[in-house]
């Protein structure tokens, strides 16, 4: 969901919820030209009916999605939503995905693989292994509040082991 606003009269565009590179800040609604934000510069390239996000990583232009300004209601959303939240072949549902961008860097954790990317390009990558750190990292890194409950640590014990099994 892109969301369309209006700052001193002007069109931008504001989506706080694309996971790993979500915008740090609105986009002016204008096409072709590189627009800097606290992370890296995102831009706008226009087609026929719709605009495609690009962010610039690793000294290239990369297409994150397409969106057009066709206005949309709630149920425009719920089916996708819903599939996405509960079917049993969604990755949502599969896996741990948590990010979050900080002032020096992005976080990144996919189910026990803990990612930071910093903004000068540098990249650290560390394997969760026990359930005590993955709690730790979603509690102090992510400021999510797990409660101590058996069943989730049964949970990330389970995610913890499957992500083992896969390397």
């Amino acid at each position: 969901m892109v969301l369309g606003v209006n700052i001193d009269g002007e069109p931008y565009i504001a989506d706080v919820g694309f996971g790993g590179l979500t915008l740090t800040a609105p986009l002016a609604l204008i096409p072709d030209i590189e627009q800097p934000t606290s992370h890296e510069p995102f831009r706008l390239i226009a087609t026929d009916r719709s605009y495609i996000m690009q962010a610039y990583i690793k000294q290239e232009w990369k297409s994150l999605y397409r969106f057009d300004l066709q206005e949309q209601e709630l149920p425009d959303y719920e089916v996708s939503n819903w599939y996405v939240s509960t079917h049993p072949n969604s990755i949502f549902v599969t896996n741990l995905m948590v990010a979050k961008p900080d002032s020096n860097c992005r976080y990144a954790l996919w189910n026990n693989q803990f990612t930071v990317h910093y903004l000068d390009g540098r990249t650290e990558h560390r394997v969760l292994s026990t359930v005590a750190e993955l709690r730790a990292t979603l509690e102090n890194v992510f400021c999510l509040n797990i409660r101590s409950i058996a069943e989730i640590d049964r949970m990330l014990q389970q995610l913890i082991e499957r992500s083992c099994a896969m390397t």
